[in-house]
């Protein structure tokens, strides 16, 4: 049969013969005459023949699909027609070298073995299913490619490539469900593998940061470079290969500050991890370090504060007590030992501020400085409040404070003791203060000098009244004394009102004090104003 038979899909094209021409044959054959039951037997059974072929070559080539050539088993020795190997995961980037069951070159010589249509649709969904497996394995070697998986799961990698080559020689030599099963299995080592991508790569992350922190340089790059085969978006790996070329350099510094701590030269070490951090901010040891020498740091300079405070207590100096201790209280705000120092010098400044301000205060009461006493014992219980001390001297300041006021008030007014009640109640008040034992000395003087007053408002002083003659006088307090020229009169010191009345004149009214020793004093009064 020559190759302008075939047709795309593989197969040879069938020639029907054409029906008028077999119909021509028999007519021809034999004269018309009635149909014998034998006849009309041939009839049928060629009828018969007739559709079959017509459903062959007309039907039959649409049941199948136009794809590549379905390729069969051997039958009888029978030599394969050429087949079209699909492209397979060994076949990416490179060609498979020909299997032996793959002709370099057609064999015009052999027919092909002739197949069922059942078998052709049964091998055509071996085949789907092959590709099938095939598809989901070059996606999950597209993955791994991404992520250079031959590098570190290498065993794997090639394990999935040895059953994928197996895959590929079944299906060259069309034994579909045997590809479908060596596919299937590379398609599990291939999945078992992505699945482990991110456990070895946050394995690997986590293995380079912990050898970071431990200043392993070795491990650190080897880690970080095996993470590095990922696709990695977060540039997790590069920033540590970054990190752990520098490493050696970092644990440089931090062992210098590790010596610098062990000397005390607490300084040093923190310029030390200083420089550490500065090559690599994250360091945590180098962190940790850092911290510890300026705890240390902040420790000594705490002490240092809290002992100037205390040197300053024991010389009472309040002020820069208070002010040391709370450089250290700023430097630890919840320090229990720096508050109670606070506490401490609160309570004895207040001490002594009490007994400075006492002392004062009975200073001033010697010297009989009632107000200025006061005050002072005022300025101590606002200090403490419960002070019986203040409290008592408070009383007894007040107390002479108002006495000594009381006998100014009467010492500056002699002329109020003209007043018989007035002289009556501070009589009866400087019997009761000249009672006082051992009095102070303003106090005697006031007592003295309000004796001597008391005692001249009781004289009665000469006084001489004036007159015409004609005006009869009336002196209040005295009485009635009538008209004359002149009249002498002994008046106690005090406030007089006079009045004089004349028929025909307007009444005329003259006071005039008397004071203590004051003779010789005249008083004139006379009605001379007519009506």
């Amino acid at each position: 049969m020559s190759d302008k038979n075939k047709v795309p899909d593989g197969f040879k094209t069938i020639q029907p013969a054409p029906l008028n021409q077999a119909v021509k044959d028999s007519r021809s054959s034999t004269k018309p005459q009635g149909i014998s039951p034998k006849t009309l037997a041939i009839g049928l059974s060629l009828s018969f023949a007739v559709l079959g072929a017509v459903i062959v070559v007309f039907f039959l080539p649409n049941w199948v699909e136009n794809a590549e050539p379905i390729i069969t088993q051997k039958t009888n020795n029978a030599s394969l027609e050429p087949v079209q190997i699909p492209p397979t995961v060994t076949s990416i980037g490179r060609t498979p070298p020909p299997t032996q069951n793959q002709s370099t070159a057609p064999n015009p010589t052999t027919a092909p073995p002739k197949i069922s249509p059942w078998d052709q649709t049964q091998q055509i969904e071996l085949r789907k299913e092959a590709q099938s497996y095939l598809q989901n394995l070059l996606e999950k070697q597209k993955i791994l490619q991404k992520n250079q998986a031959e590098t570190w799961a290498k065993e794997d990698y090639e394990l999935a490539l040895s059953h994928a080559r197996n895959g590929d020689q079944s299906y060259s030599e069309g034994r579909f469900s045997l590809a479908s099963e060596a596919y299937q299995q590379a398609l599990e080592v291939f999945s078992a593998v992505v699945e482990q991508i991110d456990t070895v790569y946050n394995k690997n992350i986590t293995q380079g940061q912990n050898a970071l922190d431990v200043g392993d340089a070795t491990i650190a790059l080897n880690a970080f470079a095996t993470a590095s085969l990922f696709a990695d978006e977060s540039d997790q790996a590069q920033y540590g290969l970054e990190r752990a070329n520098k490493l050696d350099q970092v644990f440089a510094h931090i062992e210098e500050g590790n010596n610098a701590l062990d000397n005390g030269q607490l300084t040093a070490a923190k310029h030390a991890y200083q420089s550490a951090l500065e090559l690599d901010p994250e360091t945590k040891i180098a962190t940790q370090k850092l911290q510890q020498t300026n705890r240390l740091l902040l420790e000594k300079e705490f002490n240092r504060h809290m002992s100037a405070g205390y040197a300053a207590l024991d010389k009472r100096q309040f002020d820069t007590a208070s002010r040391k201790f709370n450089k250290a209280l700023a430097l630890k705000p919840k320090a229990s030992d720096a508050l109670a120092a606070l506490e401490q010098t609160k309570h004895q400044a207040t001490t002594a501020k009490i007994a400075s301000t006492l002392k004062e205060a009975k200073l001033a009461e010697e010297k009989e400085q009632w107000q200025n006493a006061m005050s002072l014992y005022d300025r101590t219980l606002q200090l403490e409040s419960n002070l019986a001390e203040a409290q008592t001297g408070r009383d007894r300041a007040t107390l002479q404070l108002r006495q000594y006021q009381r006998l100014q008030t009467i010492l500056t007014a002699p002329k109020r003791l003209s007043d018989k009640n007035v002289h009556r109640e501070t009589q009866a008040y400087y019997e009761q203060i000249a009672l006082v034992k051992n009095p102070s000395p303003i106090l005697a003087a006031q007592l003295n000098d309000l004796k001597n007053l008391l005692r001249l408002s009781e004289t009665p002083v000469e006084i001489r009244l004036e007159s015409d003659g004609l005006t009869d006088i009336t002196v209040f307090r005295i009485g009635k004394i009538g008209a004359f020229d002149s009249r002498v009169l002994n008046l106690r010191p005090g406030k007089y009102v006079t009045v004089g009345q004349r028929d025909g004149y307007r009444d005329v009214r003259v006071e005039f004090t008397v004071s203590a020793n004051e003779g010789d004093k005249v008083i004139r009064i006379a009605a001379n104003e007519k009506i």
